[in-house]
């Protein structure tokens, strides 16, 4: 019940600050995908062909509305399209923002994130593209096999509020929230759920910020990044994530990263690199991207990324390389709206049991405007 007040409030103040708006601004973000064929290349098996099988799919509908002091968003996320229920829909994101001067007020559901995330060349694609930083973990269902936990998203609830004061080129964040509405008034402690960020400019040389969660009892999420800013056509990120669980040191984690783009003329050179270590156990996360633009339609692209699991404590059955390999092409119909295709090739190689080759597509449209 808590939940659907909360989303009935947010679209009331969506649909408030728009009939009430001298001259409203409106953005659409539609994003549709699915996969059109799952492969087995080691044992000659079609698991999933498009519109058979349990194919999951995650698509999204969104509308923002924006004016110089006040603002609003909301996100509609559909999943589970194949079968006879036809779907679900939950509501993703959303929130409201208000400008008091220097003073920025937000509420709601969102990612609170500062850092540049250096993903200028990966279109629609999300999966590794869409890798946040943070500390990474075996996951079976992710692309790579690598989960994250945040360290540069000061708001990883689902029910927040933050305030960003911007004096110059220094930026204070602070938050707070909680990790489910149903538990709102039962569990929530300011102590032991609160973010703090601090990011300073300097013109031309570096973008730096520094920032720190409490996301429950003694467990916290910790990130620095710097970006330099020195040298034209060059995107450089070097920082650290950091999770600490003060009740089980074994859980605790950090990890050393690096992102870098490079573009000369039409061609983009792109890398993402984590090193996670913590408690006997090893990822090491690499990849590169390479796009050309032809032509306002056409950009044509390769990723390789491959993810190390090492380590005593690591699993026996997640120990090995998983090595992705990832052609694809992006077509723009006009600015904001493109059509993303990629032939993917998933290759395990474990340290114990036997290697394995999967070859999908993905393919995702996405209109914004």
């Amino acid at each position: 019940m808590m939940k659907r007040i909360v989303h009935v409030s947010a679209l009331l103040l969506l649909v408030g600050t728009v009939v009430f708006a001298a001259d409203p601004k409106f953005n659409l973000n539609a994003r549709v995908s699915s996969n059109l064929f799952v492969y087995n290349l080691t044992d000659g098996n079609a698991t999933k062909l498009m519109g058979l099988g349990n194919i999951s799919n995650t698509d999204t509908v969104a509308i923002s509305y924006s004016d110089k002091n006040a603002g609003a968003y909301l996100s509609l996320k559909v999943s589970d399209l194949i079968g006879s229920s036809g779907g679900t829909t939950v509501t993703d994101d959303y929130y409201g923002w208000l400008k008091f001067g220097d003073l920025k007020l937000t509420a709601g559901e969102w990612d609170h994130r500062y850092a540049n995330r250096v993903t200028t060349d990966g279109s629609n694609f999300g999966g590794l593209w869409d890798l946040k930083y943070g500390v990474l973990a075996y996951s079976s269902s992710a692309e790579g096999r690598v989960s994250v936990t945040e360290s540069d998203n000061i708001t990883p609830w689902e029910i927040e509020a933050a305030a960003d004061y911007v004096f110059q080129d220094l930026t204070v964040s602070l938050s707070t929230g909680n990790v489910s509405a149903s538990n709102a008034y039962k569990d929530y402690n300011v102590a032991e759920f609160f973010g703090a960020r601090a990011a300073y400019k300097v013109k031309d040389v570096v973008d730096a910020n520094v920032s720190f969660v409490m996301n429950g009892k003694n467990k916290m999420q910790i990130g620095a990044f710097g970006n330099l800013l020195m040298v034209k056509g060059l995107t450089l990120v070097a920082g650290y994530s950091g999770y600490q669980d003060l009740d089980n040191s074994v859980n605790s984690r950090k990890a050393g990263e690096l992102r870098a783009r490079y573009a000369i003329d039409a061609l983009a050179i792109t890398t993402h690199n984590n090193v996670t270590v913590g408690d006997k156990r090893l990822i090491i996360y690499d990849m590169v991207s390479l796009s050309y633009k032809i032509n306002d339609v056409i950009t044509p692209s390769l990723m390789v990324a491959n993810t190390n699991f090492s380590g005593d404590n690591t699993a026996a059955a997640q120990r090995g390389n998983v090595l992705v390999v990832k052609p694809g092409i992006t077509l723009t119909a006009q600015k904001g709206a493109t059509i993303d295709a990629a032939l993917r090739f998933t290759i395990t190689n474990p340290e114990t049991g036997s290697s394995s080759t999967i070859m999908d597509m993905p393919v995702v449209f996405r209109v914004k405007f």
